[in-house]
């Protein structure tokens, strides 16, 4: 492959890297009634109450954006715990 073609797709392969998620593990809220399972591919399950959905989700500095089916949410990283709105605490299991 020429150097100038190595030098065209560098830049694409970088960019197409850093949209993977990054992040693994599962984070669940203080009850036990809610579970955010992420996979290093940008996957990430969410249950509730039994009933789990698959969504995405990519990382910008401390913020966790998720997109599942009915809409996204963005939760902040904050060591082992991810917080959202109207006091939601996700805690890495």
């Amino acid at each position: 492959m020429p150097a100038r073609t190595l030098r065209r797709c560098l830049p694409l392969v970088l960019f197409l890297g850093a949209c993977g998620g990054g992040m693994t593990g599962t984070y669940a809220d203080e009850d036990g009634v809610s579970s955010l399972e992420f996979k290093d591919d940008g996957t990430v399950y969410m249950s509730l109450l039994g009933v789990t959905v698959e969504g995405e989700y990519e990382l910008d500095g401390k913020r966790v954006i998720i997109a599942g089916p009915n809409g996204s949410q963005v939760l902040t990283k904050d060591g082992e715990r991810l917080e959202g709105g109207l006091g939601m605490t996700y805690v890495k299991q």
